[in-house]
């Protein structure tokens, strides 16, 4: 009798523990499916964290979905579109403007969105700075990526040849560099002999990586590079005096990201459409306009409208978890 006695708590016991661990992963899992945002590609540039505040969002919702994290004269999307699978190609993706829509509609991915690029979800970009030093030229050339199979010495040995000759045309000369060259000693020294300030705005997994961008182009009058990329339209969305100069970095690529279709060598594509950036047709004046194509400033959303879109409510808790039960 004492037997069963002892026997059946510890079966009662071990049962209902092994019930509440099945409640509670299952809880576990219906949270993390909905709360605190884990996909790096919306976490790169403090993206997440610009689009969350823009919203007034209290809770640490998820992205219901991919967000571009750079300008791309592509579809946006950080997927080779040919080894996309048909499910994947079901997923939800945000994207910056009409053309990058339009072009991950050709490429099979048709739950897309254009937001316009988070970037202009920043507080700051239209204040005022405080102080700008006149004459003051920023050069933003185009960085070396993890996915390079070579560094762009160089490139950047041809480009500092192409800055001397309007070297005299500013007061002063800074280059920004990505954070791999920038911790290249080679790179850094092309630039140091000309005396010409070299600066980084750190890795693309710092969440104050646009904070410190936009505290730095606010100090300078003009800025430029050899390629048409994010910083040339950011820079441009701010009012910035911004033009393309040099031989571009995007003629060739030795990346193993690369895809079958994708853009190389657009320089001269974006050349002949916005012929008023290029430095032999540069009037000293901020093309803004250009900007809020690229940067999709149409599509922008109002926070309730963004709140929707994300599904960033308690309304949708249910719906979002629906798969685990």
């Amino acid at each position: 009798m004492n037997y069963y006695k002892n026997i059946v708590p510890d079966f009662l016991r071990n049962n209902l523990y092994k019930k509440k661990r099945k409640i509670y992963n299952l809880s576990k899992k219906i949270f993390q499916n909905v709360f605190w945002e884990n996909n790096i590609d919306n976490l790169y540039y403090g993206h997440y964290s610009i689009l969350k505040k823009y919203s007034k969002t209290i809770l640490p919702y998820k992205i219901n979905g991919e967000v571009q994290h750079g300008w791309s004269p592509d579809h946006g999307i950080m997927i080779d579109p040919n080894s996309a699978t048909s499910d994947l190609k079901q997923s939800r993706f945000y994207v910056f403007n009409k053309f990058n829509k339009k072009k991950s509609h050709e490429f099979g991915f048709r739950n897309v969105y254009a937001i316009g690029a988070p970037f202009i979800y920043h507080p700051d970009i239209h204040k005022e700075p405080k102080e700008v030093r006149r004459g003051s030229l920023l050069l933003f050339p185009m960085h070396t990526t993890i996915y390079d199979t070579k560094d762009n010495l160089e490139k950047f040995q041809a480009y500092i040849k192409d800055i001397k000759k309007l070297a005299k045309n500013f007061a002063s000369i800074t280059v920004s560099l990505g954070w791999l060259d920038y911790k290249n000693n080679n790179i850094r020294a092309v630039f140091e002999k000309q005396n010409i300030g070299i600066i980084s705005m750190g890795k693309m997994n710092d969440p104050q990586f646009l904070d410190n961008y936009i505290k730095t182009v606010k100090k300078f009058e003009y800025v430029s590079s050899e390629t048409f990329s994010s910083a040339i339209f950011y820079s441009l969305i701010m009012n910035k005096k911004t033009f393309i100069y040099g031989n571009s970095f995007a003629t060739t690529y030795s990346g193993t990201d690369k895809w079958d279709g994708m853009k190389i060598g657009y320089n001269q594509f974006y050349a002949d459409i916005y012929p008023e950036l290029m430095w032999e047709n540069f009037n000293d004046k901020a093309q803004h306009h250009i900007s809020i194509v690229e940067l999709g400033w149409n599509y922008k959303k109002s926070p309730k409208e963004l709140c929707e879109l994300f599904e960033w409510s308690l309304g949708a808790l249910p719906r979002k978890s629906i798969k685990y039960f």
